[in-house]
């Protein structure tokens, strides 16, 4: 179980998707390999370069914030419609809340890392480069 976590780090997911995609199957979930890529897009083209720009204009605690009040909104919301099965989550149907809140907290995890390397860059690339 542990080796999940490194495999759901950002970056090297993007070169472990297949083991991350299996490891989701060995729990009875069969995620659509087009659905998992547009995941991995959409946290690079959305969630790295939000907490980039966002650490870049205000402070950090600010920017925690904005990110902690986000994730305590969408978070139970995006939980229970996977749950449901609603919309692109369809392949969740009628699987255990266990199974499904398991995946939604370490897609979780990654969302969060992609996040945090968004703000480190937004530190360090004005400070040091601009």
């Amino acid at each position: 179980m542990l080796k999940i976590f490194y495999f759901l780090l950002p970056i090297i997911d993007v070169f472990k998707l297949d083991r991350i995609l299996n490891y989701y199957s060995s729990l009875g979930v069969k995620i659509p390999y087009n659905h998992a890529r547009n995941g991995l897009i959409e946290r690079w083209i959305g969630y790295l370069p939000a907490s980039f720009i966002l650490s870049w204009v205000i402070d950090l605690q600010t920017t925690l914030i904005i990110i902690t009040i986000t994730f305590l909104i969408v978070g139970p919301i995006e939980l229970y419609l996977m749950y449901l099965g609603i919309g692109p989550w369809k392949f969740f149907k009628e699987k255990s809340i266990s199974v499904v809140s398991r995946i939604f907290l370490l897609e979780t995890y990654n969302v969060v890392l992609y996040l945090i390397l968004g703000v480190i860059l937004g530190f360090l690339i004005p400070n040091y480069f601009l």
